[in-house]
């Protein structure tokens, strides 16, 4: 499978739109294609986040959305991988892989730190991705969320 990576910019979010929407899905999680095109070209704006965009034949087939943040005990930069989604006929030919090698790459490109991630309890493919690229499961840290209550 010929799968070309690029950084996405602002103007490109169309062209991935549909598998936000489908990542969003998977979560069952309802947003309107409208606030998720606001949403993701405001964070690439800002450079609140990096966007990494796999294609296959000029179609978006996955998606990796990195935001950065700051740790106080390494004084490094930390990035959260938080979204990561592959189409389902691009699936089981590499393209996450390739994904998180760039985020990987681009992490170290921009001064090292350490990329986070989270997956669902079930979601067992994703978790031998992950460990196969060299993400170890936190058994130091417990994590807590609090939410606002905001839609």
């Amino acid at each position: 499978m010929d799968i070309q990576l690029s950084i996405a910019t602002p103007e490109s979010v169309s062209d991935w739109l549909p598998l936000f929407a489908a990542y969003l899905d998977f979560y069952r999680v309802h947003q309107s294609p409208g606030q998720c095109r606001e949403y993701l070209c405001e964070r690439l704006r800002r450079r609140q986040a990096i966007a990494f965009l796999a294609k296959r034949d000029g179609a978006a087939v996955g998606f990796a959305l990195m935001y950065v943040g700051f740790s106080s005990l390494s004084l490094r930069p930390c990035w959260m991988l938080h979204d990561l989604y592959v189409s389902a006929d691009a699936r089981r030919h590499g393209v996450g892989k390739l994904l998180i090698l760039s985020c990987q790459q681009y992490a170290r490109d921009m001064g090292g730190g350490e990329i986070m991630l989270q997956t669902a309890h079930d979601n067992l493919n994703a978790q031998r991705l992950y460990e196969n690229l060299g993400f170890a499961l936190d058994r130091d840290f417990r994590v807590y969320n609090w939410s606002s209550g905001d839609s």
